[in-house]
């Protein structure tokens, strides 16, 4: 997609020389992805942050798959509700 705007000289400089492109075009188009990707990661994190991942096996379990004679496996690991009481 073609878009004109106008964006101060020094701050091109700087989306130029932060994502390596030569040309202006591909500067800016690589800022704006790496922006949108990282405003993607952080409202992941947020997300992991306020509904945390609870699992119903403990580190030690889940260390030990495949290192017993035990039945159960990886496959079948189930989860825990994780509503906060």
């Amino acid at each position: 997609m073609r878009v004109s705007v106008e964006i101060d000289e020094d701050l091109v400089k700087d989306i130029m020389e932060i994502t390596g492109e030569t040309k202006m075009s591909a500067g800016i188009a690589k800022a704006a992805e790496l922006f949108a990707n990282r405003k993607k990661a952080v409202a992941i994190i947020r997300s992991l942050r306020e509904h945390p991942l609870d699992y119903s096996y403990t580190n030690e379990e889940i260390e030990n798959w495949g290192h017993s004679e035990s039945t159960e496996s990886a496959s079948s690991v189930s989860y825990r509700d994780s509503k906060k009481s």
